[in-house]
């Protein structure tokens, strides 16, 4: 099995606000009712990436940034400067788990889409 990673997607708000169900008849989206200026990803490398593409592409939104989500630990850049903190990881832990639940009951080759 491919190795699974999460990331957090933000978007510049273009104002754009398009009812993501009505353009995702394939179930992409499970809990996101409007174009979301953050989202985060859960899957495969490239599950993601089509994922991404996809939502870019349906919502006409431009990407800002991306983060990794993932447990930090000492001598990660985010730990060592206290931006991630112990607790953080606890959230990010149990976050994690619950993706992978969700991602897992999915089956059907996509990624899971959820907002942050």
């Amino acid at each position: 099995m491919e190795l699974l990673i999460c990331q957090s997607f933000y978007f510049y708000n273009n104002g754009i606000y398009k009812g993501i169900a009505k353009c995702s008849p394939e179930g992409w989206f499970s809990d996101l009712e409007k174009a979301e200026p953050s989202i985060r990803i859960f899957g495969t490398k490239e599950q993601i990436d089509e994922a991404l593409d996809t939502y870019i592409e349906m919502t006409g939104m431009n990407l800002d940034e991306v983060h990794n989500y993932k447990v930090e630990k000492k001598g990660d850049y985010y730990y060592d400067l206290g931006i991630i903190t112990d607790e953080d990881n606890k959230v990010i832990k149990k976050n994690l788990a619950k993706y992978k639940e969700q991602y897992n009951q999915l089956s059907n080759n996509k990624a899971l889409i959820t907002t942050i």
